[in-house]
């Protein structure tokens, strides 16, 4: 769950801030890929981000209709329970979608690149859980 808010922060969320842009931007550069890892990466990043969008605007339109059904819940109590596990179903699918992007990012890095990018994700990961727990 919160690799996956990890991801979308990084890759996806309208709101991130120029200055995390950046140092992904900037991290990225200091891995030193070759030319052949640079397009992977690229053509990863195009992929799962386009994913997480899609499951992201799923994930807003069920959220909307389910503060709808809420509003008057006796009468959709059913229509509530379903809602609720179709939405922790997005949830499930934006973790493994992560999982599998960091999986394909490892496996096409160097050692000594892995051991950075994982270093950083690490570093990334534990600032959003700090954002989080601030709001």
């Amino acid at each position: 769950m919160i690799r996956c808010l990890l991801f979308a922060l990084l890759l996806v969320a309208p709101a991130l801030s120029l200055e995390a842009q950046d140092s992904y931007s900037e991290f990225e550069q200091g891995l030193d890929l070759t030319e052949p890892q640079r397009l992977r990466m690229e053509e990863m990043k195009r992929r799962y981000v386009n994913e997480m969008r899609q499951l992201q605007r799923e994930s807003l339109n069920r959220k909307a209709l389910f503060r709808e059904l809420v509003r008057n819940s006796d009468q959709n109590r059913e229509r509530i329970g379903r809602l609720r596990r179709e939405m922790e179903g997005i949830e499930a699918s934006k973790g493994s979608a992560y999982k599998e992007y960091r999986s394909e990012v490892v496996r096409s890095l160097n050692e000594r690149q892995r051991e950075r990018y994982n270093r950083f994700c690490d570093i990334e990961n534990k600032r959003t859980i700090r954002r989080f727990r601030h709001r």
